[in-house]
Parts: structure tokens; sequence; C-alpha cells
């Protein structure tokens, strides 16, 4: 399990994660609201369709807890694969970032989508894909605890 989620996002794919200080900041820039709350107002209302989000209507979610989810997870993540070179994202590009690509420069629902799953990553963690194991070599030769007898080679 892991509590980062990598979701393609502006101009790459960026790793999004909410360790415990930005947390404590999120928390604290959205009015003292715990991220349980936020989670449960960003997921009402929010459904998808043809694999796209959709508000359904019925949440309560504030856009300014919105954008400081994805701001907060884009400097706790600090990472990115832009045209497959690795980048840090530090303050000052995740606040750009934010401003470039999210409500009002893009549908306000992909933010949502967007700040629920990191929520939803940290909260209830997500699976991590595991690589395929290499094959184990046999080793040919026997230690001498494993000879049947003292003659055998």
């Amino acid at each position: 399990m892991d509590t980062a989620t990598e979701i393609g996002f502006a101009d790459g794919t960026y790793r999004f994660w909410l360790p415990m200080p930005q947390i404590l900041e999120l928390e604290r820039k959205c009015g003292g609201k715990s991220v349980f709350a936020m989670f449960d107002q960003i997921g009402a209302g929010l459904g998808l369709s043809e694999d796209r989000p959709v508000y359904l209507g019925g949440g309560s979610a504030m856009v300014t807890d919105i954008r400081e989810i994805i701001r907060l997870a884009l400097i706790g993540g600090n990472s990115a694969i832009i045209d497959g070179e690795e980048k840090q994202v530090g303050p000052n590009a995740a606040r750009q970032l934010v401003e470039d690509y999210v409500y009002p420069a893009r549908p306000l629902v992909e933010a949502q989508h967007l700040a629920w799953a990191i929520l939803h990553a940290a909260i209830n963690g997500i699976e991590v894909k595991k690589k395929a194991a290499s094959p184990k070599v046999k080793s040919r030769s026997r230690s001498a605890k494993e000879r049947s007898s003292p003659t055998a080679a």
C-alpha cells in the first residue's frame, strides 16, 4: 500500500502525496476542516461517465479546498515525468501548475476528481503494482551439509 499516487496532469505524469506537513497545512488553510470532511464533501456528487469525471449534484466542496489539495500534494510528491525526464516540483512550480491547469483554466469537475483521488490515496492507500520478480537461478554446487556422503561431489 502507498499513500501517494501518480496521475497524468498538465504536461506530464505527476506524483501527488500529502505527507504530514502538507496535511497539517491543508487543514489549517481550509479553516480547520479535517481531510476526512474534505474527502466526503469533494466526493459527494462526483461520478464518471465514459471514463470522464462528471458532477452529478449534491456536493458541497469548496473550490479553495480543491485547489489547495492539488497544490500541496504536488509539493509533497515533488516529482514529475515530463517528456521522459524526471523533474522536481517545488512550491513555486506547484502554484504555477495550479494556476495554469486547474479551474478556471480547466473545468472544475476535473480538479474535483483529481483532489478526490489524492485524498483517497492519503486516506485509504492504494495498491502499488509489483514489478515482476526475476527468476531465481539455482546453484549447481551444493554445500558440505547438502552432500549425501563424504564422497559425494
